[in-house]
């Protein structure tokens, strides 16, 4: 009798638990196939010639736009409060003929300098004394400081980009790009410090991508906040290595010398002992940009009022001056067709089964990435931080064939990684790590707008680890990456891009099930205005 009443007791202990099961989807959290149609017609349609490029404030970039407001209603998904658009402004600023001069040196513009002049005026002319401030790093947490309270109020800096310390473990995070060897930083510091114009020193290796790249991103209109240009510095660009060298010739100043210096602790700005000269002409108009943003309120009467946020940007690079006949359109159909086309679909699902979610769901398809996170950054501040679980990014998400892993890049700072891997498990991969995130890609996607907000945030992919053997990922960022051949293909296999899908949507559906208190680990720092913020983070298991 004594067994049977035990086994009558584990009968009904499993029966309630599964019951619990059933009702928030542990049993059944597995969505559905999506369709190759469904991507396709989604991405094809973003990288069509019709788009233009979907540039912020273009006729593309409007359609766009438009094109995803369609699809939030298509799946019934209701607008964020009240609005399917939240407009913000941008200034936007086209560089039509520069010149930069110094020592008899005259830099080609594309060619050798890009740069923006952020003021109405349709000319320009800065000149001013160059130096060199090494990394043009300040932060307490690894105890540097390249300024030294040297005044720069009114000069021109020479800044390098990344960080020192690549191989060194103790000093930044070793060979891992931090925030603080980022060009936004760069230029964010230099603008605290009164600077009249910064130049930014580009090498492949330092900056992890070709000048092709700056060129093609500098090259036409740059946008930015308002609240970005609100301060002295007027110029803001890039110049080649090379470049630096032949002006520094005259000084006798050793460009070997310098870089060796800013290595060290002890570096001190240098005086380069001439003036440069920043002569041109340009464009400038406002542009009112618009987020898309949809809601799937969650059915939990105590979660609800907290939200798992979905994002991914849908503007590109828009179109180049190429030559007649030659192809001037960044369709970006990786960048970022195929990742919007996957945050769409993730929430097509969730949203097919919304009586499972006990959270809601914020779906932000946001403008004007590519210029610097800007839509991000303009949603995120206007969120409350607690109110958001976490972020949930797709960025150049994988079109290719199967991939045998998932990766979620800035997964490792958070407890999302084991959720992840969780999730990695159930659809029997394996978990891998970003081959190119020590050239610093959390800080340059829109995750980094939440994260810098202290909210737990992560870019979910396919991982780089493909049954075919070669690594589609890593070929895209050193080939098509930022340029006209970013274009959509009716051959690719769309598997890894149907297996980003279904990663996201067990990821949230987890989320929802469990509801676990997602927490940093370790420590971060993320500079923000004057400072920086530092978010302390539980320890993982065994530190």
């Amino acid at each position: 009798m004594k067994r049977t009443g035990i086994s009558i007791l584990l009968i009904l202990l499993t029966l309630s638990i599964s019951c619990s099961e059933r009702e928030f989807g542990i049993a059944d959290d597995t969505p559905r196939e999506v369709s190759r149609l469904e991507m396709q017609s989604i991405m094809e349609y973003l990288a069509s010639d019709l788009l233009e490029g979907r540039a912020p404030g273009t006729r593309g970039g409007e359609l766009a736009e438009e094109y995803i407001r369609s699809l939030f209603k298509s799946y019934d998904i209701e607008p964020y409060r009240g609005e399917y658009f939240q407009e913000f402004a941008l200034s936007g600023f086209v560089t039509t003929d520069l010149t930069v001069e110094a020592n008899g040196v005259s830099l080609t513009f594309r060619d050798d300098v890009v740069g923006s002049f952020t003021r109405t005026d349709p000319e320009f002319d800065i000149s001013g004394r160059a130096i060199f401030v090494g990394f043009g790093i300040k932060t307490g947490t690894w105890s540097w400081d390249d300024y030294k309270d040297v005044d720069v109020a009114g000069k021109i800096v020479i800044c390098r980009v990344n960080e020192p310390g690549q191989n060194d473990p103790a000093l930044f995070e070793g060979n891992s790009l931090t925030y603080y060897g980022r060009w936004t930083y760069k230029i964010e510091e230099a603008a605290r410090r009164g600077a009249r114009a910064i130049l930014l020193v580009h090498t492949a290796q330092s900056a992890g991508y070709g000048w092709h790249v700056v060129r093609n991103s500098w090259g036409g209109e740059e946008l930015y906040l308002e609240s970005e240009i609100d301060n002295d510095l007027i110029f803001r660009g890039w110049i080649r290595e090379e470049k630096l060298y032949d002006m520094l010739m005259p000084t006798g100043i050793s460009l070997g010398d310098l870089l060796t210096a800013s290595e060290s602790r002890d570096f001190v700005p240098v005086d380069l002992r001439f003036d440069i000269s920043i002569t041109g002409k340009g464009d400038s108009r406002s542009i009112d940009a618009r987020n898309v943003v949809g809601y799937i309120p969650g059915s939990d009467s105590t979660l609800s009022d907290r939200a798992i946020l979905l994002s991914a940007h849908i503007d590109h690079l828009g179109m180049s001056d190429a030559g007649p006949g030659e192809d001037n359109i960044y369709n970006g159909a990786i960048d970022n067709g195929s990742a919007v086309t996957a945050m769409m679909l993730t929430a097509k699902l969730l949203r097919e089964r919304k009586d499972r979610l006990r959270y809601s769901v914020i779906i932000l398809a946001c403008q004007a990435e590519e210029a610097g996170l800007l839509g991000s950054l303009y949603f995120a501040n206007s969120l409350d931080p607690d109110g958001i679980v976490c972020n949930i990014n797709y960025e150049s998400s994988p079109v290719w064939g199967p991939a045998t892993s998932l990766m979620g890049v800035g997964s490792k700072f958070s407890t999302m990684e084991e959720l992840l891997v969780d999730v990695a498990g159930r659809m029997g991969l394996g978990y891998s790590e970003f081959e190119m995130s020590d050239r610093g890609f959390f800080y340059r996607s829109d995750q980094f707008s939440f994260a810098r907000k202290g909210i737990p945030s992560i870019w979910i992919s396919a991982g780089q680890d493909f049954e075919s053997g070669t690594n589609h990922i890593y070929e895209f960022f050193v080939g098509d990456y930022h340029t006209v051949d970013d274009e959509y293909d009716p051959a690719w296999e769309l598997a890894s891009l149907r297996q980003t899908i279904e990663a996201a949507v067990l990821l949230a559906n987890r989320i929802n099930i469990y509801t676990p208190d997602i927490m940093w680990k370790g420590k971060l720092t993320f500079p923000v205005d004057d400072d920086a913020r530092v978010i302390e983070m539980v320890p993982t298991e065994g530190e």
